[in-house]
């Protein structure tokens, strides 16, 4: 019965970095897609917010493991390298280096949110169970 419990959570454990990596991949190519069609870079860094709700969605699923959420940024890797060697309109790489910066915020945001919602369910619960054993 513990060996099936095992599998159980190692498939999960999978489940949870595949999508991660995948997330973290669409939302990096969605802001590629973005670029593309010609958006400007300063709206560009609202994609912080998806990359802020996919980390934080990851890291309550995976019940706080930190490296749920490198997972993101190993997925958004490949095109925010990419998208980082582009120019903007003045030739400077700044606004792309900072467009990709800012999904490695969104991502630090969201474990920091999800770690102080995590901290706040834990300890009302300490309080609740404390005060029903008075």
């Amino acid at each position: 019965m513990k060996e099936e419990s095992d599998h159980r959570s190692n498939w999960k454990a999978m489940l949870i970095i595949l999508a991660a990596l995948i997330g973290g991949f669409l939302l990096s190519f969605l802001g590629y897609g973005l670029l593309w069609s010609g958006i400007t870079w300063h709206f560009q860094l609202i994609m912080l917010l998806p990359f802020l709700l996919l980390s934080y969605a990851v890291f309550r699923w995976s019940k706080g493991s930190t490296g749920s959420c490198a997972f993101i940024l190993i997925g958004a890797a490949p095109l925010g390298i990419l998208i980082s060697q582009f120019r903007d309109t003045n030739g400077s790489h700044l606004m792309p280096i900072l467009v990709v910066f800012s999904w490695i915020i969104g991502i630090l945001a969201g474990y920091y949110w999800g770690k102080i919602s995590r901290d706040t369910q834990s300890e009302s619960s300490e309080d609740s169970a404390s005060s029903q054993k008075k």
